[in-house]
């Protein structure tokens, strides 16, 4: 067999390294671009609750939800045999499905009481309700 027509492992080496490289540099950046940096919700009381993620790669995701549609919103407890939170969620009219209002960060739950009144409030239209009460006013007794 001629050596000039077959091309042996070392051949091929610069262009599989160069290949493997590409490759993971893409799968890194898609890995790395995903990853949710912030989630935040803004209460609008009478209107809505806009639902914002930012994500690494600058990318902002917004999800605006009408007061009219939120029949109302739940704090459940999510419990796996390998972890245990809690989630924020809003039942919605028309919609056979929880909307969480955090999909991929899970606050804790002293975070959550203070958002899920004010929820709560702009709702049902309750004036006195904000978001502006601390955690440290809970205490111990988180829904008291």
């Amino acid at each position: 067999m001629d050596s000039t027509s077959s091309w042996s492992w070392w051949d091929k080496s610069p262009f599989i390294l160069l290949w493997s490289l590409l490759l993971s540099s893409i799968l890194l950046k898609l890995g790395i671009g995903n990853s949710v940096v912030k989630e935040s919700v803004v209460i609008l009381p009478r209107f809505g609750v806009q639902l914002e993620t930012h994500y690494r790669s600058g990318r902002v995701l917004r999800h605006f939800v009408p007061v009219s549609k939120i029949v109302k919103p739940v704090l459940l407890e999510h419990v796996s045999p390998v972890t245990c939170y809690w989630l924020l969620s809003m039942i919605l009219q028309k919609e056979e499905e929880l909307t969480p209002v955090f999909k991929e960060l899970h606050p804790p739950l002293k975070m959550l009481v203070p958002i899920w009144k004010a929820l709560c409030g702009a709702v049902s239209g309750d004036k006195d309700s904000s978001l502006h009460s601390s955690v440290e006013d809970y205490g111990q007794s988180v829904f008291s």
